[in-house]
């Protein structure tokens, strides 16, 4: 009988986590421009805490940045470093993005050239 309440415990706790994990957590795709393609960026909420990786293709050459952060209220803040760079284009940056709803992040980039554009992100995988 100990196992059966075990089990149950374990089902509600896995039911029951935060909205903003259930909702953040996961693959989106990266809708801010369409000179870019194969665009798509993963976060992984813990906590208060996002980690994220994010891919795209430009003119047919591959970016790939990693970044790490917080989550404040409806903000995610996160600094971003290129893994894999396209040649003039910056190795570092921070990315501002608010939720908008469950399925669309909106904010921008400012990157360590002072750079800055916007950053949309669409939820992919629900």
């Amino acid at each position: 009988m100990k196992f059966y309440y075990f089990l149950i415990t374990c089902l509600f706790l896995s039911c029951s986590t935060p909205d903003k994990q259930s909702s953040l957590s996961g693959w989106w795709s990266d809708s801010a421009s369409s000179n870019f393609t194969n665009c798509y960026a993963q976060f992984q909420v813990k906590d208060d805490s996002i980690i994220m990786t994010h891919f795209i293709e430009f003119n047919g050459q591959s970016f790939f940045e990693t970044g790490k952060g917080i989550i404040s209220g409806d903000s995610l803040i996160y600094n971003v470093t290129v893994r894999h760079g396209i040649p003039g284009w910056s190795t570092a940056g921070i990315h501002r993005l608010k939720i908008i709803d469950r399925n669309t992040l909106s904010g921008n980039y400012l990157d360590n050239k002072g750079n800055t554009g916007p950053l949309v992100f669409k939820k992919k995988i629900k």
